[in-house]
């Protein structure tokens, strides 16, 4: 197991990205891969960081970042993982829209587009998000987008990491859809990432989350979640409201409500885009 400062030594121009209780972040520059992000996980038996190197090592999926490297190294005389990988060179969506910057109707297809090709690609391996939201997605060049944090995604088929009997799942308030923060097991599905993507879209044409503004809690958001229907936004271009109704599809409060999967919202936006007309 190398130190640390030899795994440091074989990269350059280290910058601290981000610091938290269980993980630190850092850029830099390696010699082979170009641009990296390399990211040290303290509690080294953390069930969920494994699954999430595993995710993004073991499928190469589109929109994900590459994995290059994992290991272990000796931290402050502690034994602990580090993963390098790929660093996307862009913004995250949150920053994209704390700027002012919304989507026009191209841009949402776009981006719609790109993420339900992504929640394909994941379902086909019966992986779950869980944790679809504008942080964790980076806009790059092109208008390309990547997923991030697989901390608290499932696998179905696989034990599940969340107690049970546990009152409320892991998710993130505004963005979970109801059967995920209930931490209803049985009908957590793609629908769920698709519920996520839904809301972020609409956020990003409207500038608002519709569950999280005004709210003063946690409580009030999900409560909204529950019982707040978000208003059928007018989209310049949306000739035959298209696309707003596939959004409200996927904003649906049942799972029973949302296309059945990824592929059938492709196959949705597909059909409308004919009637789209990009001003």
């Amino acid at each position: 197991m190398q130190p640390f400062n030899e795994l440091k030594a074989s990269l350059k121009n280290w910058k601290v990205l981000a610091r938290g209780g269980q993980k630190l972040v850092y850029s830099a520059k390696h010699q082979k891969y170009g641009d990296v992000v390399v990211k040290l996980y303290f509690k080294l038996d953390d069930p969920r960081a494994i699954r999430e190197i595993d995710i993004g090592q073991s499928y190469g999926f589109d929109f994900v970042p590459t994995i290059y490297e994992n290991g272990y190294v000796d931290y402050e005389k502690v034994k602990t993982l580090y993963v390098i990988e790929q660093k996307i060179n862009g913004y995250d969506l949150r920053k994209w829209l704390e700027q002012g910057n919304r989507f026009n109707l191209k841009k949402a297809v776009v981006f719609l587009e790109q993420s339900l090709n992504f929640i394909c690609q994941i379902e086909s391996k019966g992986i779950i998000h869980r944790d679809i939201k504008p942080e964790n997605i980076m806009l790059a060049e092109n208008d390309r987008i990547f997923f991030l944090d697989f901390g608290i995604a499932r696998i179905l088929g696989l034990p599940s990491l969340t107690q049970t009997e546990a009152v409320l799942g892991p998710h993130t308030p505004g963005y979970a859809a109801p059967e995920q923060f209930n931490n209803l097991k049985n009908s957590i599905d793609s629908r769920s990432d698709l519920f996520s993507v839904g809301i972020v879209t609409y956020e990003c044409l409207t500038g608002e989350n519709p569950f999280r503004s005004g709210a003063r809690s946690v409580l009030e958001i999900l409560q909204n979640t529950e019982t707040i229907t978000p208003v059928a936004h007018t989209i310049d271009g949306d000739t035959h409201h298209q696309f707003m109704a596939l959004l409200s599809s996927l904003m649906g409060k049942y799972p029973s409500r949302r296309p059945k999967n990824a592929r059938q919202a492709l196959d949705w936006l597909n059909a409308a885009k004919p009637t789209f007309e990009y001003r």
